[in-house]
């Protein structure tokens, strides 16, 4: 690996993603997102991916992959990321849906 990191902080409906999403550990993103989703199974849940500095065609087919296995478990991910981020830019280019903040909730 060449530096880069990615780490994950659960805060109940929502998973953040910090760092670069490298090739070298996107296995890791893929099974992080299939633990979260299968944690909430049938529910509306959030991945937070501001913090997101390098995000290539597979970390972004990870991501659209988990927002297929949430649907088909009954529930719903939605990816949040601000306008003028990188993976806000990324999305907007290839016509992916997201929110540019979470669904204000619980003291969110």
């Amino acid at each position: 690996m060449d530096g880069r990191s990615l780490t994950f902080t659960e805060r109940g409906d929502v998973l953040e993603v910090v760092g670069s999403v490298d090739e070298d550990i996107i296995h890791v993103l893929q099974e992080r997102l299939a633990d979260f989703v299968a944690a909430h199974r049938g529910e509306v849940v959030w991945v937070d991916v501001d913090q997101v500095d390098f995000l290539p065609s597979a970390g972004i087919g990870a991501l659209v992959a988990a927002q297929g296995a949430a649907l088909r478990a009954g529930g719903l991910l939605t990816l949040v990321a601000a306008p003028g981020t990188l993976p806000a830019r990324v999305f907007g280019l290839m016509g992916i849906e997201h929110d540019a903040s979470m669904a204000p909730q619980d003291g969110r």
